[in-house]
């Protein structure tokens, strides 16, 4: 099989992912799409596999430049070709250049039907901003029996173009080339299929008492956490939590192919800071007349998944846990007990040199109108203490995509979201696999080591630590009540290194310091080198994002326990004479010990905790998938991604071999029946040698 066939490393493939009523992205024939290799350089290869190349079908191997809407869809109708093998070696410009228009395969008016506008005359489906100018929609075709792979590493490439493509297969002044050929053949065979209300129903049904999953609803983890500990048995008023929050998450038209630089990365790493530039004033925090919660939302990019969670328990009085009479928990927080909210989207531009704040046209209409204004006042007024330009976008203009939009839904409730985009996005590579660090000024130089580059300050940094230092700032007047006096603003001044490395390990490199201290010790084996992926998955695992977020934010908002070992990181015994979840407690790896390789191990007590990140549709009782109140994404479950290349002979060859195969056959069936038919002669001779005395 090893002589036949070479197996590529990539294991990036376009993959289907389904709804309550379609199925979208690829998926291969049952035993794999298979097809001659051909190398699309010009136009003319464009020609050659369209029209003229006779040796139909083909598998072709595109650049990034070509690959767009209308060109996958121009190869895809053609019914000439059989697969697409996409370059994206993205540390070589040359064998993968970046599309200066742009490139995402999100729609242009991302998460259209389920935000607070899917219903308004005057608003809905992006009337006024169309917010995703790159975006074609690409990720959302159905390209049945289809497939499509991203090439990632020069390896691969070397074996298609140079021991497959043209040694064997390019044309000689226009002419084809003779057998033997080189193919190509593609394999991501798809188990579901039609919709997710098919794909359910057939996981649920039951064949020779054997139950088997097609499909997985998508979901996570969303991570919470509150700089005050409010018990059952207190009483949270109404409008007494500030909520901020950020997404985790993005997606790619293939598999671990999943840069999300500006589309995630800044946000997270901003509101990380914030949370760590507030310690110094944590006791004022734990005193104030209004709680902060942090939040870190999962699944967004479909269609609000974490955030209709979310608000979906906040309405049944059952967050972040169920209130039980034999359990000494937390307060629930519901939606009365909101008093603001501010959300992080991108943060890596700025559209004319500013941050922008979005509003509700809806909410600044209504009685919340005073309070927006006065939240636009504030955290303009500190902004220009620190140096940070931002601008209201105006009254008029609705909100981009995002988190809020699930909680406005359900309440008036004062809020705003700060992003990078005045009106369109900034960033042309939205929910893309080229939305890399270069485009927002976090790459590093060339002649730095990896340990200089986990310490070196990017522009990207040095922009984001005023940024934090603005929310943090913004966010102790909203809890507290009080001004940001000179000895304040000083306390409250985030880190330039701590969020350079943040960067780091989200963009560049996950086997970093903060990440390796962070992390459980059975976790720590799970570090790679790559950047982990952005994509939420389906809701059988905790991600890694979302694992190392919570960790982090763990140690910012939290307290380390000094003498504690990992045996007795856990709720003290004094607190078990009931059941007892007000604190969660983490052990981690910790910093190195000095003069040591080993680390010291952390005990990790704080308010952070993981809620579910599962849309509601998932567990409500006969709930109407057409409806369009949550999201209904899930995921197909595959067996095997595989792209391979092999040899095919010419058709006198395979004639000439079947032959020989044949000819072989007969001699050895000739041998048989005369061995056969001599047999008792052969076997009496042998018989009567052996009887004969001695």
């Amino acid at each position: 099989k090893e002589k036949i066939y070479i197996d590529l490393q990539t294991q990036n493939a376009c993959f289907r992912v389904l709804n309550a009523t379609h199925q979208v992205g690829c998926s291969s024939k049952s035993g794999g799409n298979v097809g001659t290799l051909h190398y699309l350089e010009s136009e003319e290869d464009y020609n050659w596999v369209l029209k003229s190349g006779p040796h139909t079908p083909y598998i072709v191997l595109i650049t990034s430049l070509d690959f767009r809407k209308d060109n996958v869809e121009r190869l895809v109708n053609t019914k000439r070709v059989n697969g697409i093998l996409v370059l994206n070696i993205l540390n070589n410009q040359s064998l993968s250049p970046i599309p200066t228009e742009g490139f995402s395969a999100d729609k242009s008016c991302p998460n259209d039907n389920y935000g607070i506008y899917s219903n308004s005359s005057d608003y809905q489906h992006c009337k006024k901003v169309k917010w995703n100018a790159a975006g074609d929609g690409l990720y959302f075709k159905d390209y049945h029996d289809f497939p499509m792979f991203a090439i990632s590493n020069v390896t691969d490439f070397n074996v298609l173009v140079d021991q497959c493509y043209r040694k064997f297969n390019k044309p000689i002044n226009g002419t084809a080339r003779s057998f033997p050929i080189c193919a190509a053949q593609l394999n991501d065979r798809m188990d579901a299929a039609k919709d997710t209300i098919t794909c359910i129903r057939r996981s649920n049904h039951m064949t020779n008492l054997k139950q088997t999953r097609y499909c997985d609803a998508m979901g996570d983890k969303n991570i919470v956490a509150t700089t005050k500990m409010v018990d059952k048995s207190e009483q949270r008023l109404n409008k007494s939590v500030v909520v901020v929050s950020t997404r985790m998450d993005s997606f790619s038209m293939f598999e671990y192919e999943y840069q999300n630089s500006d589309t995630t990365v800044t946000g997270i790493v901003a509101l990380l800071s914030a949370a760590k530039a507030l310690r110094p004033v944590r006791q004022i925090l734990q005193n104030a007349s209004k709680d902060l919660m942090f939040t870190f939302f999962q699944g967004e990019a479909f269609d609000y998944i974490g955030s209709s969670r979310m608000v979906y328990e906040m309405e049944k009085n059952s967050f972040p846990y169920e209130i039980k009479d034999d359990v000494k928990s937390s307060q629930i927080v519901k939606l009365p007990s909101i008093s603001h909210i501010i959300e992080l989207a991108q943060l890596g531009h700025r559209d004319e040199g500013k941050l922008w704040i979005h509003t509700d046209p809806i909410s600044r209409g209504s009685g919340s109108a005073s309070e927006i204004e006065k939240m636009i006042k504030y955290i303009k007024d500190i902004g220009t203490e620190e140096n940070v330009s931002l601008d209201d976008v105006g009254p008029d203009q609705p909100l981009p995509p995002a988190s809020v939009q699930r909680f406005l839904k359900k309440a008036n409730i004062p809020a705003i979201v700060l992003t990078d985009h005045k009106q369109q996005y900034t960033n042309k590579f939205y929910n893309s696999r080229l939305d890399l660090p270069d485009f927002i000024n976090a790459s590093y130089p060339d002649d730095l080591n990896e340990t200089e580059k986990y310490d070196y300050v990017t522009e990207q940094a040095k922009a984001l630590t005023h940024v934090s230092t603005v929310l943090a700032q913004f966010l102790y007047k909203l809890t507290t009540g009080e001004d940001i006096t000179p000895n304040i603003s000083q306390q409250i001044q985030a880190d330039e290194l701590e969020i350079a490395h943040l960067l780091y390990c989200f963009l560049e490199n996950p086997v970093c310091e903060l990440f390796k201290q962070s992390v459980s010790p059975e976790d720590s084996d799970d570090l790679t080198k790559k950047p982990f992926p952005f994509y939420v998955s389906v809701d059988s695992n905790t991600n890694q994002i979302t694992r190392l977020t919570h960790s982090i934010l763990a140690q910012y908002l939290g307290e380390r326990l000094v003498n504690s070992t990992k045996d007795d990181c856990k709720q003290p015994d004094s607190d078990k004479v009931c059941h007892f979840i007000l604190y969660n407690y983490l052990w981690m790896e910790g910093s190195i010990k000095s003069g040591s390789s080993d680390r010291e191990g952390w005990c990790i007590k704080s308010t952070a905790i993981l809620s579910k990140a599962q849309s509601p549709a998932f567990i409500i009782d006969n709930y109407d998938w057409l409806s369009e109140e949550y999201s209904t994404w899930t995921e197909s479950v595959w067996s095997v991604f595989k792209v391979r290349v092999f040899l095919i002979p010419s058709e006198s060859q395979k004639v000439l071999t079947f032959c020989v195969g044949f000819g072989i056959l007969l001699v050895s069936l000739v041998v048989l029946y005369l061995l056969s038919i001599s047999a008792d002669i052969l076997f009496m001779s042998a018989a009567t040698s052996d009887s004969q005395p001695s």
